[in-house]
This record gives C-alpha cells, structure tokens and sequence, in this order.
C-alpha cells in the first residue's frame, strides 16, 4: 500500500526503498510475463502489427526513446498508485488507460512485439491521455510519465503509425495556417485593432516591426482567433498599459507556438521550435509575456536547451502578481466573490507555479478564494490536455464534469483559471452537468478590480456592435 502525505508529496510503501530510474540504469531488464511470446499461444513478431500485410519492427520504436525512458519503462513498481490518482481513469477504468498498464505494453512492445489485440490496445490508451503528469508527480519511482508518452507518440508516428484522425487535422491545420483555426495570419493582431476602435485600451497596442518594445506580448492562437478567447488579450493588453509597461505584439508575424506538434507526437516539432526561436532573436525579443498555459510550457519548457539563456518568459499570472506587489498594478474596486482557483496542469504539475495565481487572487479586495480537494500539484485535469478532447470528446466531457462538481462542493460561485484553453474545457463541464458555477479566466476577476469597464462582457458587446 502506498501512503501519500498530500502536503509534503512524500511516498512510502511498507519498509521498502525504491530506486530511481537513473538509479536502476545498471540493473538488468526483465520481460514481464503478460508479453511473453508464449504466453496464451498467440502469435507475435518482432513488430506491431499494423495489417496482416505489414508490420512495424520494433527496434524502430525503440530508437525514438531516450535512453533514460528505455530504463524508465522497466522501472515501474505497478504499485498501482496511478490508478487511484488518474483522471481519464476514473472515468474509464481499464489498465491499460492508466500508466500502469501502458509501461507495460510499451515495454512488451519494445522487447517482443504485440499482438493485434494488444496494439489496438496500447494505441488507446496512448492517445485516451491528457499527458497531464498527475501519475508522474505520485509515482513512487518518479517516472516522468507525460514526457514519455508524448515520445511515444512520435516514435508510433515516425514508424508509420498515425494519430486519431481529428489529431491529424488539427496538426496539418497548424502546419499550413501557423493557428489551429485555420485562420489567415493577417487576422492574428485584429483583436488589438478593434479594441482600440472600441475605446477599451488606454492607447493603441503597438507592432513590434514598427516599436522595439521592453517585453513581447504573446497573445497566442486562442487569445487571437478565439471570438470568445478574444477578450483574453483585451484584458491582458489593458492591464499591461494600466501598469506602465512598454510593450509591442508581433501581430500577423507572431506564430503557432507549436506546442500542440509535441503534445500529439507529430515530428519536426525542434526543427519548428528554433524556427521561432530564430524569430526572437533576429527582432530582439528578450522578455516576452504569455497569456496561454499551454504556450507559455511551450516557449519556457519545450524550447529549453534551444531558447537564449537571456531570454525571459512569463506567464501572465505570474508577471502581474509581480507587478502587484511593485505597486505598479493596483487593484481597487472590490469584487464580492467566493472562488476556487482550477491549476492548469501546463502551469502547475508541469512548471511549479502555484503560489502566484493566489496571490494575485489574495490581492483582490472583496475575493475570497476556496479550494477545492485536489489542488496544486494534485488538481484534477480538465481534459483538454494532450489532444484528448479532440481524440476522446466523451472522455473529456465527463472529466470536466467531475472537475466542476469538485468545485461545487466548496460553495464557490465562481471557478477560475488563468488558461483559456482551461476555461473552455470547464465550461462544457458546467453545461454538461446544468451547473449553477460560472468559469470566469483569471483577467476577468482583475480586471473588474482595476478598470471594470473592460469586463468580459462589455468587449462582447463592443466587438459584436463593431461587426455590425
């Protein structure tokens, strides 16, 4: 039985000791016996079965995964602590959706091949994931689960084994357009302009081609092409100008962050992460500002080791609580609401920041914020992580779901999160489940605070009247 201190994160399991993976590089590998060759007398190759015409060898596979996730694929302990802890699991309970069982097949995979039946399997259960590292932050052996299925992903793609077909679409559509949406370029800085027509900006948000700025306002595909999402980088463009800061947008320039390429598995994302890398360096870009979860673990996380050392990046949650506690942004209008705050896993499992968005919250005069069971490095996924809502809608649906009645349970009128692709996620949990809680972004709840005339509400009414 494995024992979790939910405040220190420590683990124990009876008397024993369990080494890490770099640990266990020494020791031999050991084929479990549910992948042995013999075992039920079906038949195997050396490879996955695609058809009966063609088959994957396996060595191909393997080839794909850092020798570190080769060890940690013998490493794990199937104590069974990623079942009880597991989002997509508790909402479809078979072992081989949870990480258990997928090391399991991976590891049977690259050693004896599976059978069709356990192909048809494994691949479910790879792409039935949000890669929302909740397994990785309980596992006794710290096995860094979430980076490990996304190399799976690409290895299968690589090797000729493709994504569920909505994953498909929306990667090509990232490909050809630079946004998810399929939208044209020069539409990405409209936002800006119509805001600024709309009086809902101190002063116009300049291009960075035209004002070399101190920081780089990341708006991102959402923010920029999301009609709803829109108000996102309203907000964030408003606040920034409320602070003083000297900031620029990169408008029609500005690309894909191309995180969505990793999560997914599809090849060539370091190739299209020093594409933008280059981009930043050759305008000068030092410190840029994201408002995406989901982005900002792409640029800070994702390009490490190809990103400038001197180049900063922020999450706007965190960058406004600094600006907070300056004295540079100050909250004034009371907000009388009891909230809970929603940890997106790309700021918090993936990139420790936990402590900011509370403070920020803990600044707002009339908030009162209430957490829910699962927080921190414990909060539940909402399902939008990993390309699962585009490969398993349901799934994603009935995980939101089970996020909102958490929130329920505090009494709070309110969830907030500072991830829109968060927000949106959330909401079709309230409305799958006729919830009486609104899912407001954290911009919202400042905003209101600072200068609520640049509430959600009034940029719909602005921009709808601007269409007319």
């Amino acid at each position: 039985m494995v024992s979790l201190d939910m405040d220190r994160a420590c683990f124990q399991r009876g008397g024993d000791t369990y080494l890490s993976a770099p640990e266990q590089a020494d020791a031999q590998p050991s084929c479990s016996d549910h992948h042995s060759p013999e075992r039920g007398g079906r038949a195997r190759k050396k490879g996955l079965i695609l058809a009966e015409d063609k088959a994957v060898p396996t060595d191909k596979i393997a080839a794909g995964l850092t020798r570190r996730q080769l060890i940690e694929i013998d490493a794990c302990a199937r104590c069974g602590e990623c079942l009880a802890w597991c989002p997509v699991y508790a909402q479809d309970p078979r072992e081989s959706i949870c990480s258990r069982g997928k090391l399991r097949s991976l590891k049977g995979l690259v050693r004896s091949g599976l059978d069709e039946a356990e192909q048809k399997e494994f691949l479910e259960g790879l792409y039935e994931c949000s890669a929302c590292g909740q397994c990785h932050v309980v596992c006794p052996v710290r096995i860094n689960t979430h980076e490990l299925w996304e190399q799976a992903r690409e290895s299968l793609v690589k090797a000729g084994i493709p994504q569920p077909e909505q994953q498909i679409k929306h990667l090509a559509a990232i490909r050809e357009f630079n946004n998810a949406y399929a939208k044209p370029q020069q539409e990405r800085g409209a936002w800006a302009e119509k805001a600024w027509k709309a009086g809902l900006l101190r002063e116009p948000v300049r291009l960075w081609k035209e004002h070399r700025a101190s920081v780089l306002y990341f708006a991102g595909c959402t923010a920029s092409f999301d009609p709803v999402m829109q108000a996102v980088a309203v907000q964030s463009a408003r606040l920034l100008q409320e602070a003083g800061i000297d900031f620029a947008i990169l408008g029609p320039d500005e690309p894909c962050c191309a995180s969505k390429l990793r999560r997914m598995g599809a090849p060539g994302f370091a190739d299209e992460a020093r594409k933008r890398v280059d981009l930043f360096r050759e305008q000068g870009i030092e410190t840029i500002v994201v408002s995406c979860a989901g982005c900002f673990k792409g640029l800070h996380a994702d390009y490490r080791g190809i990103l400038s050392p001197s180049t900063e990046v922020f999450p706007l949650t965190a960058y406004l609580d600094r600006l907070i506690g300056e004295g540079r942004l100050r909250p004034r209008e009371k907000v009388p609401l009891r909230v809970t705050y929603h940890d997106p896993c790309h700021l918090g499992r993936h990139n420790q920041i936990y402590s900011e968005p509370r403070s920020l919250l803990n600044a707002i005069p009339g908030i009162e914020l209430v957490e829910m069971r699962r927080h921190g490095p414990f909060s539940a996924c909402c399902g939008m992580g990993g390309g699962l809502k585009l490969a398993k809608p349901e799934i994603q649906k009935k995980m939101s779901a089970a996020r909102v009645k958490e929130a329920e349970d505090t009494g709070a009128e309110v969830i907030i999160t500072p991830c829109q692709t968060c927000q949106i996620g959330l909401t079709v949990g309230v409305e799958a489940i006729s919830s009486r809680l609104r899912v407001y972004h954290m911009n919202e709840v400042l905003i209101r605070s600072v200068c609520p005339e640049v509430c959600r509400e009034h940029i719909e009414k602005a921009f709808a009247a601007a269409e007319e």
